[in-house]
């Protein structure tokens, strides 16, 4: 009879513990008590009768992204791993640096090794890309508009003195890719950290527990960026004498992988002048509707920009906005004819961080 009761506690322990992942993603209970993830989750996916195969596949990997408890079990090990055991919990992912620096890991588009120079482009990637750029930029000439791409440099390039690892004295991919285009085509990428050599005398650029720039970082990358614009286009550079430089304390996204609690404290800049930028609506022939698209306008300026970018214009966009028309944000590296088409700018800028330049 004991032995009954024991068998029966033990299925019931069992299925109880089957049953609380499932229980705690449908009620999301641990979004409500912990949210350290710095990532967009899945939506659960369409049933298609059809393709039942497919449906299941995608309810799979639905379910690998959501599963109750993921991301308790996941603090704890790194709490585990860091606190108790004092080692990097996520290698790949985060590279502990000096004087309190995070870096990403080699899990980022292979970003290690390409800051430090030993992956490089191969000659038919070097080829592919200036095929990319001489089509579209004869495309937009036939159009009227003028191209730019701009590449944010990579945090550990910038801050090389505070990653644990030697650099070497070599090319890195970005410098390869830069002096091949100059060479192949008399195409000039926009180097945004160009002023950033100097950095000792600009104060901080990056955030120590992200991998982004900070505003006063994008700042410097804004005034690079106009300064090629202008010889184009009757625009004003901005003054650093406009802004206010102030500091919040706000948590980074790469130490949210780490589950840090502790803050650190970001520059801002705040402008010490009225702006005349307002949002406007997204179109309707947008097909879907993103969060990281956005339209503004400013009536005392003059010109129509379209961007196509990655999270590192997300600073850029108040300086963008003070100094153009209209502007128009997309977060994709897609090069969208028949988007450009219908926006009819006057010119479209393709913004790349370091580590995406493959996308070019």
């Amino acid at each position: 009879m004991k032995n009954n009761k024991l068998h029966l506690i033990i299925i019931i322990s069992f299925l109880l513990m089957l049953l609380i992942p499932t229980i705690v993603q449908i009620t999301k209970f641990e979004d409500i008590i912990i949210d350290n993830e710095n990532r967009t989750k899945k939506d659960f996916p369409k049933l298609n009768i059809k393709k039942p195969l497919h449906f299941l596949r995608k309810f799979k990997s639905y379910y690998k992204d959501n599963f109750g408890l993921r991301n308790t079990l996941s603090n704890k090990y790194l709490v585990f791993k860091n606190d108790i055991l004092n080692e990097n919990p996520l290698p790949n992912k985060v590279v502990k640096g000096k004087n309190d620096f995070l870096f990403l890991g080699n899990s980022f588009s292979n970003v290690i090794n390409e800051s430090l120079g030993f992956a490089l482009f191969t000659q038919t990637e070097l080829n592919q890309i200036k095929t990319n750029i001489i089509a579209r930029q004869k495309w937009l000439n036939q159009q009227n508009i003028k191209f730019y791409i701009a590449v944010a440099p990579n945090k550990h390039v910038i801050y090389k003195e505070n990653v644990p690892f030697q650099f070497p004295e070599i090319k890195t991919r970005k410098q390869q890719l830069l002096e091949y285009l100059k060479s192949e085509i008399n195409f000039e990428i926009i180097d945004l950290g160009k002023q950033f050599k100097n950095k000792k005398k600009l104060n901080r650029l990056y955030r120590k527990y992200d991998s982004h720039w900070n505003d006063l970082g994008a700042f410097y990358a804004a005034q690079t960026l106009f300064k090629t614009i202008q010889k184009d286009f009757d625009i004003n550079n901005i003054k650093l004498s406009d802004y206010k430089i102030d500091s919040i304390k706000s948590i980074g996204g790469v130490s949210k992988m780490l589950n840090y609690k502790s803050k650190e404290t970001r520059i801002t800049l705040t402008p010490n002048f009225t702006t005349n930028v307002i949002d406007l609506d997204i179109p309707k022939y947008y097909s879907q509707v993103s969060i990281y698209e956005s339209r503004h306008k400013n009536k005392t300026k003059k010109y129509k920009v379209l961007l196509f970018r990655d999270s590192f214009s997300g600073a850029l966009k108040p300086f963008i906005n003070h100094t153009f028309g209209e502007s128009t944000f997309i977060w994709s590296h897609k090069f969208d004819k028949a988007l450009i088409l219908k926006e009819k700018p006057d010119l479209v800028i393709m913004e790349y961080v370091e580590r995406y330049l493959e996308k070019i």
